[in-house]
């Protein structure tokens, strides 16, 4: 049987909210948010948990609800703010130590 690559369009990402739990299910096949939730399930191990690893390297991650947001568009103007407070204060989810290196 040979193996064959997802559209873009099936390459989906899905949130789900269980309004019973403190956690929200996150099912992705989305390398940038896969490699972030790798990042931090190695950083915060009891708070993102790797609930399984799926075909067409999928993965399904238990995430806590405060960390899934929605949020308005940044103006260009907030998104210059941003940048000029960065390059003066570092970022702020790196840990200091991370900032030095």
């Amino acid at each position: 049987m040979s193996r064959q690559k997802l559209t873009l369009a099936e390459q989906e990402t899905i949130i789900l909210w269980d309004n019973e739990l403190d956690t929200a299910e996150v099912y992705t096949h989305d390398a940038r948010l896969i490699n972030k939730l790798r990042e931090l399930s190695q950083r915060f191990p009891e708070d993102y948990v790797l609930e399984r690893s799926g075909p067409g390297r999928s993965v399904t991650y238990q995430v806590p609800k405060r960390c899934v947001g929605i949020r308005p568009p940044y103006s260009e103007e907030r998104r210059q703010r941003q940048r000029q407070d960065a390059k003066e204060n570092g970022l702020p989810f790196l840990r200091k130590e991370e900032q030095n290196v």
